[in-house]
């Protein structure tokens, strides 16, 4: 046995020859490192080390090809389905609750997609996939308090120079508060990426949000004209992000074991799904934080998302509709009313409009043809 040490990590090889570096250096330096093209090499010398560690998941292709002719359409396909954040009692603490005027619903994303994750799930499942949530109820997968995470919330924080009573309770409300965010975000995240890797080890990961757009300043109840999707990959690590060694190291695994190719194919299905579904223009972002994929409308982005750089199948995350913007927001409204109230659900409904764009790109991507 031999042990190798890579960015910090210790990993146990049994007679592993190194893999060979990327085949794709376009890939590296325009949508891993696209701001830090001088550490391709380094990140490429690094690859070079690394153990080979085998993949868990399959591409759709190979999925299609052990499928008996007649088989359903989704026959063999393992897939989980996460609905973003959790909703309920955590919606404040995760920053996803709001409502325009007291006599409203709560728009909460936690609880939202979680409804459009069981919708997406059956009709999956019926289909012939096996289908896997990351959490059935909106309560979270972490069975971390947010004590675990009070050393790490301290850690930049000002501590009160006055020791007096007022002082030092002011500071450990501040301190448990971000501590509580802390558990309920980031610890979530590792858990169900861990749940992910190590339990379900499914061929791909859709995570499902819906977006917000920031509120005017100049009324925090108004609502915003502006809508559109776009759906997330991995990619885009900042100079800054590869001086994290399990940064890095999560950047070679996914590298790799190949998912960069698979995860955009995945991606670019949805997203042609999504806008065939909603109709709606895609999102730009500005900056350094995430970089457009070529040849995909404007609606496939890369970027270094928790979930997305420690998942380790392609995973692509779904961020259509403006939560607060004034179509969405009664779409919303009366979507909420109908569950609540047992209605039938209209052709026009936002969040079965959502889920059957959902199950379009995954038959679109996994489906045989018949």
């Amino acid at each position: 046995m031999r042990l190798l040490t890579l960015c910090g990590v210790c990993l146990i090889g049994i007679g592993i020859s190194p893999v060979g570096l990327i085949a794709e250096d376009d890939a590296l330096s325009s949508r891993y490192l696209p701001y830090a093209p001088d550490a391709t090499d380094a990140v490429k010398s690094d690859l070079a080390k690394l153990p080979k560690l085998e993949r868990y998941w399959r591409t759709a292709e190979e999925i299609k090809a052990a499928r008996s002719a007649d088989a359903l359409p989704l026959e063999g396909l393992r897939l989980v389905i996460d609905p973003g954040h959790i909703g309920g009692q955590w919606a404040d603490v995760e920053a996803r609750n709001f409502r325009v005027s007291e006599s409203d619903f709560w728009i909460r994303e936690g609880e939202l997609v979680l409804e459009v994750a069981l919708d997406v799930k059956d009709q999956l499942e019926g289909l012939g996939a096996d289908v896997f949530l990351t959490r059935t109820r909106n309560e979270p997968l972490s069975t971390q308090p947010a004590s675990a995470f009070i050393s790490e919330a301290i850690e930049g924080m000002d501590v009160p120079v006055d020791s007096d009573s007022e002082s030092m309770s002011l500071f450990n409300e501040l301190v448990l508060k971000k501590a509580t965010q802390m558990a309920a975000v980031r610890g979530e995240l590792l858990a169900r990426a861990d749940w992910i890797n190590d339990e379900i080890q499914p061929d791909a990961v859709l995570s499902l949000h819906i977006d917000a757009a920031p509120w005017p300043k100049s009324d925090l109840h108004e609502l915003v004209p502006n809508n559109h999707l776009h759906v997330l990959i991995f990619g885009c690590l900042s100079k800054a992000e590869l001086l994290a060694p399990f940064q890095t190291f999560d950047l070679l695994v996914k590298l790799q074991n190949g998912s960069g190719g698979e995860e955009s194919e995945l991606g670019e299905a949805m997203a042609r799904a999504l806008k065939e579904a909603t109709g709606l223009p895609a999102f730009t972002y500005e900056g350094e934080n995430a970089v457009l994929l070529p040849n995909t409308e404007g609606y496939l982005w890369a970027r270094n998302l928790l979930l997305l750089r420690k998942v380790q199948c392609p995973i692509a995350l779904l961020e259509p509709y403006v939560a607060n913007s004034e179509g969405v927001y009664l779409r919303l409204q009366e979507a909420i009313r109908d569950r609540k109230m047992g209605m039938d659900l209209s052709e026009s409904d936002l969040l079965k409009e959502y889920a059957e764009a959902v199950v379009a790109g995954v038959i679109d991507h996994y489906a045989s043809s018949k």
